[in-house]
């Protein structure tokens, strides 16, 4: 790959998931700080982090997969459109996130978002450290399963 279309592939990757991630991310300090504040409890508010950026996150792709497939599939009648539009959305949001989520979500994430605030204050400081720490694990597992979709679906 040359520098021109490594450059190319990177901007895509940033356009792709850098929407997702402020959303994600603002939905995960959200979450955390309100449970934080009436909890004082960092198992808690870091279990409400997790589950908000989820949210926050998987709602964005969730949505734009929706409307490019139901664009792409826009000539078939309306409930042949609504189960192509969702087999497709699935299919490839399985084949993008699934390995990255499960070694995310059992675990990398949960000891970070737990551990940083532990040893790094105040709260929000620490928790946003552990998140991007296990970010930087995550983008790099789902950006392989992109490229895989990319190559095998041609999506």
């Amino acid at each position: 790959m040359n520098e021109q279309n490594l450059q190319s592939t990177r901007k895509e990757w940033l356009g792709r998931y850098i929407p997702a991630e402020i959303i994600g991310t603002t939905t995960a300090l959200l979450g955390a700080w309100i449970v934080y504040t009436y909890t004082g409890s960092y198992i808690a508010a870091s279990a409400s982090g997790w589950v908000g950026e989820g949210i926050g996150f998987f709602g964005y792709f969730i949505t734009l997969e929706l409307f490019r497939n139901h664009k792409r599939y826009s000539e078939h009648a309306l409930w042949k459109r609504l189960s192509l539009t969702i087999a497709a959305a699935t299919t490839n949001l399985i084949v993008e996130f699934l390995p990255a989520e499960i070694i995310d979500n059992f675990i990398i994430r949960p000891f970070a978002m737990y551990i940083a605030p532990v040893y790094i204050h105040p709260y929000p400081l620490g928790f946003l450290i552990g998140k991007f720490s296990a970010d930087i694990i995550f983008y790099t597992i789902a950006i392989v399963g992109y490229e895989a979709r990319k190559h095998w679906l041609q999506t």
